[in-house]
């Protein structure tokens, strides 16, 4: 048994700040005596829960850094957001004081709260939703799951603008497009310009981005044909249809002279040139010899060519200047087969639309382009500009076509407009064919790498969900 009533004052105090540092109790006065095991201090514990929870802190911090960002916990004064990120630049570094205030809920293990493959939810506290959605900065809401190390984010402020998902106070979240990843930054830098005062710098999330080119490279004949002729062009087209029936196109007609890539020494034109007047010129030296003039005519001598290279499958619209898919007769809809720019795939490039309750087609929609034809650096190339066209059986032009040029073009998107492009250089672009000798050859040129580029997603951000929902419905009708 140890005293502490005996002895001097100093020695007193030392034997109480031993026992003290030693868990002792101390005196409340001389006489009293200490018991061991008798302490009245309580065993310190960390609850499940705690070690749970900062296991997901320490997840989340790994998973941000991982992506280029940083999490800075609160620490033990909590009271409903867990901590800080701010946006940076990975590529750059650069920061510019651009918060966003994060909440983490953490699992350890089990399904998610309605959790499907796609999908699960969190229902909010209201307590904790009015407190997230009272702040002068952005929160997100992270949910980590430390069996799988899964981890997804949702930011409050843009998923409550909707009154009647405030009233439910449920969250659902995407697992795809949810997901915690690189993929998330553009997502996270929409959440500050969506919160923040007008005006506000938001600093640019890199994202690496493929650009698919919509020109083609054009290859011609190095020689052009020119011929000498006395008629003029309607009755040169008047002997060849006499002749030929449907006589080719790919020929034009300047005074007194045809030009054409063909051979039109040869049957059909033999009874619509002089004879003996048969000559061939440089095609690059004619096309520049009286600069923009005879540029003019080489482009339109490029125009009549490829019109006539496709006549079959497509037909020429002369009142908008493009080639459409033409309709196999007593068909209502035309589908073409071909490879995009990743992947085998088709799409009906003549489709019919009804009225509800009539069987009759109202109109057709045919997919179209225009050929510009441009020369850049001294090379010569075919721009696509995609188009629709309409008609009311296939054949004679739609009276209200265009109201529905209008109303297509307000549905489509760059994936749609993307996929179009895709439709086109795969048609152009032939393979070598033994029993086809094609006068223009296209190839297609390769996709450019940008370091940095904005997620299509992020276009809409601030649309409302239904006119988002009507959009997506709206682009499975221009596949």
């Amino acid at each position: 048994m140890a005293t502490y009533g005996r002895g001097p004052p100093w020695a007193r105090c030392f034997l109480w700040r031993a026992g003290f540092c030693c868990g002792l109790a101390p005196p409340l006065q001389d006489g009293y005596s200490f018991q061991p095991g008798a302490s009245r201090f309580a065993v310190k514990k960390i609850s499940e829960q705690q070690r749970i929870g900062q296991q997901g802190v320490h997840l989340l911090g790994v998973r941000l850094l991982s992506v280029g960002l940083s999490f800075q916990p609160n620490g033990p004064l909590d009271a409903g957001i867990d901590g800080f990120l701010e946006l940076r630049d990975p590529q750059s570094g650069e920061v510019r004081a651009q918060w966003i205030t994060a909440q983490l809920k953490t699992q350890k293990e089990g399904r998610l709260t309605e959790e499907t493959d796609e999908t699960f939810s969190y229902i909010c506290r209201q307590q904790d939703l009015d407190y997230w959605l009272g702040s002068n900065a952005p929160v997100v809401l992270f949910v980590a799951r430390l069996s799988d190390e899964g981890i997804f984010w949702k930011a409050i402020h843009t998923w409550f603008s909707d009154p009647d998902r405030r009233r439910t106070r449920k969250i659902v979240f995407d697992k795809t497009t949810d997901a915690l990843n690189e993929a998330a930054l553009p997502g996270l830098a929409a959440t500050v310009a969506s919160f923040s005062a007008p005006g506000r710098i938001v600093p640019s999330m890199r994202n690496a981005e493929t650009l698919d080119r919509n020109i083609l490279k054009v290859a011609f004949p190095a020689k052009t044909h020119v011929v000498e002729t006395s008629m003029s062009y309607s009755e040169i087209r008047e002997v060849l249809v006499e002749r030929f029936g449907s006589p080719p196109v790919d020929w034009i007609l300047r005074g007194k002279r045809i030009y054409s890539f063909r051979d039109i020494s040869m049957p059909p034109f033999r009874d619509v040139i002089e004879e003996g007047s048969e000559d061939t010129v440089d095609t690059l030296q004619w096309s520049e010899s009286d600069g923009e003039v005879t540029r003019r005519h080489f482009v339109e001598l490029l125009n009549r060519t490829l019109s006539e290279m496709v006549r079959e499958p497509l037909a020429y619209w002369r009142g908008g200047r493009y080639l459409f898919w033409k309709l196999d007769k007593g068909k209502r809809t035309r589908s073409y087969a071909y490879r995009s720019f990743q992947k085998q795939t088709s799409r009906d490039v003549v489709k019919a639309y009804t009225r509800k309750g009539d069987e009759r087609p109202s109109y057709f929609r045919h997919d179209a382009f225009h050929a510009n034809f441009v020369r850049i650096s001294g090379d010569w190339y075919l721009a696509i500009e995609p188009t629709y066209h309409f008609t009311s059986d296939g054949y004679h032009e739609f009276r209200y076509a265009s109201d529905r040029m209008s109303g297509i073009k307000r549905l489509e998107t760059n994936q749609s407009v993307r996929g179009h492009i895709g439709m086109w250089t795969a048609f152009l672009v032939r393979q070598p064919d033994l029993l086809r000798k094609d006068l223009l050859v296209f190839s297609a040129l390769p996709a450019l790498a940008l370091p940095f580029g904005v997620p299509d997603d992020l276009w809409r951000e601030n649309e409302e969900d239904e006119e988002k929902t009507r959009m997506e419905r709206a682009q499975l009708e221009l596949l």
